[in-house]
């Protein structure tokens, strides 16, 4: 079960997605409501769609609360990397928990029922249960269909690449590291004073941590990280005439000549370098598209 729960999982409803998932669900439930009235709503006296709206808006409201604007505020919570079967779960409960809460007092404020420590047990109870079931079987159906592509995805990718960079997934091999003269890349820093030169085939990957870049190249057979104030932005326009230094990632642009292999799990892709221990995460845009950009060689 441990196991189970620590598996990397996909963070798709904190963020902006979050606004798109809050309204959705908001209109599910409103129009669950007007339609079957359960919970006695076929008693209620008064328009019964203004009532199915308030329960809706209150659902929205509370989803907005916790998955765009309380996420903001913490950001080492809610870490993509770090997201887990177990984490989705707890806070998929958390909010259902809250908006049983919201749907109580909201209930109080529209006269449907009483405030009391009774009533709210009983209304928090009844959303867990009514919730626990249906959310672990989505998220672990989620999770395995997921990992089953991707993992699929990476080997096809893999057997795809040149035979000099391929190894057994999750590994990490030598990768085909081009025959060319040094060419030199600058990567801008903020104020200017700050700017990074090195040999491109060097680069290995440069990380976006917060108003800071991690520039992470080769030294012979060691990895060696800069870090210099700037954007990954302003970076990548400034690396726009080397294509295969690939922003592949909203926090991660690669050098695809240093990636050795390709792994995959319920979050994604990942690529393995040819140096360090540390992977680079694929945005889900170039999903179709990398097996081809990893098959090119110069």
């Amino acid at each position: 079960m441990r196991n189970l729960l620590s598996r990397p999982y996909r963070m798709a409803n904190i963020g902006p997605a979050s606004r798109r998932n809050a309204l959705v669900f908001g209109l599910f439930i409103f129009l669950f409501l007007l339609v079957f009235k359960p919970f006695g709503l076929s008693m209620f006296q008064g328009p019964i769609w203004k009532v199915a709206l308030g329960y809706g808006a209150t659902c929205t409201a509370v989803m907005l609360l916790l998955n765009s604007i309380l996420a903001r505020f913490l950001p080492k919570f809610f870490s993509e990397p770090d997201w887990t079967v177990g984490r989705e779960m707890a806070w998929t409960l958390v909010n259902v928990a809250l908006i049983g809460l919201a749907n109580l007092l909201y209930s109080v404020a529209i006269g449907f029922a009483r405030f009391s420590l009774e009533m709210l047990l009983w209304f928090e109870a009844y959303t867990l249960l009514i919730g626990l079931f249906p959310v672990t079987v989505v998220i672990l159906w989620t999770e395995a269909r997921l990992s089953r592509r991707y993992r699929q995805g990476s080997a096809e990718v893999n057997a795809a690449m040149p035979k000099a960079a391929a190894s057994v997934e999750g590994q990490v091999g030598e990768a085909a590291v081009p025959s060319e003269d040094v060419v030199t890349i600058i990567i801008p820093s903020e104020n200017g004073r700050e700017d990074m030169a090195l040999s491109r085939r060097d680069l290995l990957f440069i990380r976006s941590a917060g108003n800071y870049l991690e520039v992470h190249h080769s030294k012979g057979d060691d990895v060696t990280r800069q870090v210099l104030r700037g954007s990954l932005k302003r970076a990548e326009e400034a690396l726009t005439g080397h294509p295969r230094l690939l922003r592949c990632h909203k926090s991660h642009l690669v050098n695809l000549d240093r990636v050795a292999t390709v792994s995959g799990n319920a979050q994604g892709y990942h690529l393995h370098l040819d140096r360090g221990a540390d992977t680079v995460p694929v945005s889900r845009k170039l999903n179709e598209s990398l097996a081809g950009l990893l098959a090119v060689r110069p």
